[in-house]
């Protein structure tokens, strides 16, 4: 099955339509679509005033970092990557004791 792609003014003719009539199922219905995908262009296109939204309002990002968050980023990444780096040399070296004390065992 296909992907559709629908247009910006039919989502809000749809949404219109169902708040209108107070069931978005049977607006769903009536347009053969999913009522699943209705109720979520009604949740994106429900938090502002349907006159007033463009197609660039839905593509916005939802967190924007300011300086100060970005400088708690990078030092939460700086963190991590430490501590990955302990984990990592901590498995090389369970696994050097593993050798040597069951050869039997030896990963290759």
């Amino acid at each position: 099955m296909e992907r559709k792609r629908y247009d910006l003014n039919f989502k809000k003719m749809v949404v219109a339509k169902g708040k209108e009539i107070g069931n978005m199922t049977a607006v769903a219905r009536q347009h053969e679509l999913d009522p699943k995908m209705v109720l979520r262009w009604a949740k994106q296109l429900g938090r502002k005033n349907l006159d007033e939204l463009d197609g660039s309002a839905l593509k916005q990002a939802a967190f924007i970092p300011s300086a100060s968050d970005f400088a708690a980023l990078e030092k939460e990444h700086e963190k991590l990557k430490k501590l990955y780096a302990e984990q990592a040399l901590e498995r090389e070296i369970l696994r050097d004791l593993l050798k040597k004390t069951n050869p039997h065992l030896r990963i290759k």
